[in-house]
């Protein structure tokens, strides 16, 4: 499943797989929490590996790039965070609150 978001005036589509998290972890050379104190390379890393499905050829500075556009016009990190985790949770990665 995708979830789309406006960022630095720009549609993207985020879809996270099996092979995009690999593709993330990967870069962050093991697994994502070790980059808890580094919240904008974690972010820059979430955001490109929900990219990759859509737009393979992205890069991270291509990445960072539609971060800061996105801070630049009043945007914040954590709406980034937020929107990657809610794709995250949509593709199963992360276990849905129960319904009622």
């Amino acid at each position: 499943m995708d979830r789309h978001i406006e960022l630095g005036g720009q549609e993207i589509s985020l879809r996270y797989t099996v092979n995009a998290m690999c593709a993330v972890e990967d870069r962050a050379g093991g697994a994502l929490e070790r980059l808890t104190d580094r919240q904008f390379t974690a972010t820059r890393l979430l955001l490109w590996g929900g990219m990759l499905s859509e737009r393979p050829d992205t890069t991270l500075q291509e990445a960072g790039e539609i971060i800061s556009r996105h801070m630049e016009q009043g945007g914040s990190l954590d709406e980034i965070v937020d929107v990657c985790a809610m794709a995250m949770r949509d593709a199963g990665f992360f276990h849905r609150a129960a319904e009622a």
